[in-house]
């Protein structure tokens, strides 16, 4: 009976609660478990200190390790040695992998022993008797077959072979027509699962399907018992890659943890429907976070998935997730949630409606190879959504608006055209929504680049802008029409270029223009040209091959009028290296930029004459202009009088392939001063270690609305093994200009062959934009900590971990068997 002062969020907090206190109590016995059965490093590569790595634990058998296809870590073939492999202290490895058992005829079976008769229909072997059929391969201390029954019964040290499984027992009978055997008090390895078992009897039949009576499982290695699932009865489709066990319990470190009457486990990642292992998180933005998922395999091709989500301070929020493809239609993705009444939020913003939402829905397809189609499009209930309930995606809490886009291509042999419509959801509240292009239809010649052959240059865009604020709309027409004529040469290229541009518009509600349809028109004409010399060199022992490789690039655009012209959704492209060789600096098709000016630029490159690596990579160049820039994206603006551009510059070296060093930097020699650069360091050794340095830095450009506040920002991220089993993690962002850590995470990991265990704890402002004011009273900092638990080969629950350390530490990738 239910206590009339109870609350249903009361009991699900406590359930939740029950769920990580047994975690936790797993975990404990776990850790203790491994503390007991440590193993030495087997990174080490004195083979003095590799003892005990050949056993797979302190109390190992290796007579028995052998006898089950396991091979200790200084045995495994060096190409066949991987983390895992070092982790478990060595792999199995399956002496028939590369056999194939034919099924289109019968193959003869092969005999011997130390002695053998004929006693009527049957062959009697005994002493290591030994019958082969195929890549069957059937070893016993007696063997008796009938020839007649084609049947084979086997007695003392049993071993039976294919490829793929391997079983022992006391005792065997086998149908060699039908391949049913059965195997009493057996023990069997599954190499390509990483799966080993036992049972009281162990039958396969007819279909090829495995029975296990009484028996147990697990994917830790032999001589590890750290977690191991028993059974009464389970049945093991290695053809659909699926075992069901029936009365069912988990065992870990010798203590049963979970009992289930009927229990699926997957032996591969194809899909099936079940549930999945539960989220499990604890948040300042909401408090306890736990979500069980549903999958459903409806059919091949399509699928589902529904995840309550329990949130403490919020209430229940239902998560769904449709799949579906098709040649005729693509790819499809739907997806939403749905919250009702967020007591939280309700009592932060009571004139809002507390019923919270989020939708979904993509698609990507192509079509005989020619029509391509793109939707991507989401919306939320309200601009706090992503901050308050996509907790578990760092890019998704700083996410200034949600994309609303369509899109069609056709894929001709010279013409490719797109048409799109396109709009965004604001989620800021100081961020007006952007302009809604309703359509926009883009046609463009594709040349073939063929050298010294005149190259056409077309295209055109007709663009419709709408806003749902009291602002100039109307129509755009944008195009521009030439000829390019490139020439290449083993020591060189050049390539000039002359074309027209002209751009066109219907506005409406252009009170702040004199003239509702104004146009304008530039011609263009450019020469870019550059030359390649190479010399061959050594440095430290190594043969290079030494490049250098200068650039020169001539622009001249006529300046065209255009005061009396909106700005859509253009802007000014941001000043780098590869900005010296455009022929526009703005983005977009409102501005029709002037220009009489030249780049020079000069690239050299470092080459590893053995491997082809680009050891190192550097160039810098400048910009010289002949006249002054009048036209701005500001109607209102001074022209740019400067003679010459900033000096920029980029950086890459690549000393070894674990090694990876990119920089770049703009300097304007005018105000003797850097105005933006980053650099970029990532080491990722063999020993699964990531380590990350950057920094970022950007002066303050632009005014008015067209502002951009300074960055000046440091960040570190790493994921480093201490040993075979323990690991540390963490990364962090912080700002330099406002001595303030913008986010940064912490956690631990204890990686063993069987399972694995991770905790994080992540803070960081949620609303982190490029006006944020530090100093501001109600700018909070929220906090999370995410715990993960797996089981090598079951799974585990608390998946937001990885995504955590997916999004903040660059280059980590997640290990699987």
């Amino acid at each position: 009976m239910t206590p009339a002062c109870a609350s249903p969020h009361s009991y699900a907090l406590r359930a939740a609660l029950h769920l990580a206190l047994a975690a936790l109590g797993l975990m404990i016995a776990l850790l203790a478990r491994a503390e007991d059965n440590k193993q030495p490093d087997c990174n080490a590569t004195d083979a003095g200190k590799l003892q005990g790595c050949d056993t797979g634990g302190q109390h190992a058998d290796a007579a028995t390790f052998k006898a089950l296809d396991w091979w200790s870590l200084d045995t495994v073939p060096e190409s066949l040695i991987d983390r895992e492999c070092i982790i478990c202290g060595g792999r199995y490895i399956d002496p028939l992998a590369e056999d194939a058992v034919p099924t289109d005829r019968p193959r003869d079976i092969n005999a011997d022993a130390d002695s053998s008769w004929l006693k009527g229909s049957e062959v009697i072997l005994i002493g290591n008797a030994n019958a082969t059929q195929g890549a069957r391969d059937m070893r016993a201390d007696k063997l008796v077959v009938d020839r007649e029954e084609e049947s084979a019964i086997l007695s003392g040290n049993v071993i039976l072979r294919e490829p793929g499984i391997k079983v022992r027992g006391d005792s065997a009978e086998i149908q060699s027509r039908t391949g049913e055997a059965t195997v009493f008090n057996g023990e069997f390895v599954l190499h390509r699962e990483h799966m080993r078992g036992t049972s009281d009897i162990l039958e396969r039949d007819e279909d090829g399907l495995i029975h296990v009576h009484n028996g147990s499982f697990t994917y830790c290695p032999p001589g590890e018992d750290d977690w191991v699932v028993y059974s009464k009865d389970m049945v093991i489709d290695l053809e659909e890659g699926l075992a069901t066990a029936r009365s069912a319990r988990i065992e870990a470190a010798g203590t049963p943890v979970f009992y289930t009457p009927w229990l699926r486990i997957p032996l591969d990642d194809r899909r099936r429907t079940g549930l999945l292992w539960p989220s499990w998180g604890n948040d300042s933005n909401g408090g306890l976070d736990v979500s069980v998922p549903i999958y459903l395999n409806l059919a091949p091709n399509y699928d589902a998935t529904y995840a309550p989500r329990y949130i403490e301070e919020r209430g229940l929020d239902h998560q769904l997730q449709l799949r579906y493809t098709n040649p005729l239609v693509g790819d499809w993705f739907a997806g939403g949630a749905y919250l009702h009444d967020d007591d939280k939020y309700k009592d932060r913003v009571p004139d809002a409606s507390s019923d919270r939402w989020l939708g979904v829905l993509r698609q990507s397809g192509l079509f005989q190879q020619r029509w391509r189609s793109r939707i991507n499009y989401s919306k939320a209930s309200d601009v706090d959504y992503m901050q308050d309930l996509e907790t578990a995606n760092i890019d998704d809490l700083r996410r200034t608006n949600l994309l609303q886009l369509g899109a069609i291509d056709y894929l001709g042999d010279n013409w490719l055209t797109n048409a799109k419509v396109q709009s965004f959801q604001s989620l800021a509240d100081d961020i007006s929504n952007q302009y809604e292009i309703l359509p926009q239809i883009t046609t463009r010649y594709r040349g073939s680049g063929q050298p010294f052959s005149l190259q056409p240059i077309a295209m055109t865009q007709y663009s419709n802008f709408g806003a749902d604020r009291d602002v100039v709309t109307g129509e755009r027409l944008y195009g521009e029409a030439g000829m390019s004529y490139p020439m290449a040469w083993p020591f060189g290229f050049l390539t000039p270029e002359l074309k027209y541009r002209q751009v066109a518009y219907d506005l409406s509600d252009a009170t702040t223009f004199p003239d509702n349809t104004p146009s304008a028109g530039s011609a263009v004409a450019n020469l870019d040209g550059g030359l390649f010399f190479e010399r061959n060199m050594r440095f430290a022992g190594k043969s290079l091959l030494q490049t250098l490789e200068p650039r020169v690039y001539y622009l001249y655009s006529e300046r065209a009028d255009q005061t009396d012209q909106p700005v859509f959704d253009s802007a000014e492209l941001t000043f780098g290296y590869s900005q010296l060789f455009r022929d526009t600096r703005f983005s977009g098709h409102d501005r029709l930029d002037d220009a009489n000016q030249i780049s020079l630029g000069v690239t050299s490159r470092l080459i590893d004459d053995h491997s082809g690596r680009a050891l190192l990579s550097a160039s810098v160049g400048q910009i010289y202009y002949f006249e002054d820039r009048k036209v701005r994206l500001n109607r209102v603006a001074e022209p740019l009088d400067e003679k010459s551009s900033e000096i920029a510059g980029n950086l890459t070296i690549t000393p070894t392939r674990d090694l990876v060093m990119r920089s770049s930097l703009v300097w304007d020699p005018n105000e003797d001063q850097v105005d933006s650069g980053f650099a970029l360091a990532s080491y990722k050794p063999d020993n699964g270690s990531v380590f990350n340095l950057g920094y970022t830095f950007r002066r303050p450009t632009g005014t008015g609305i067209f502002a951009q506040t300074k960055t000046d920002e440091a960040s570190a991220s790493s994921f480093l093994p201490l040993d075979n089993n323990w690991s540390i993690f963490g990364a962090i962002r912080y700002s330099l200009e406002n001595s303030i850590g913008i986010e940064d995470m912490i956690g631990v990991e204890y990686d063993s062959c069987c399972w694995t265990v991770r905790l994080l704890q992540l803070r960081y402002y949620n609303n982190v934009s490029t006006f944020t004011n530090f100093n501001d009273p109600d700018l909070e900092r929220e906090h999370t900590i995410q715990f993960q638990f797996v089981l090598k080969g079951m799974g585990g629950f608390g998946n937001r971990v990885t995504k955590v350390m997916d999004d903040m530490i660059r280059g980590y990738e997640e290990r699987d068997y």
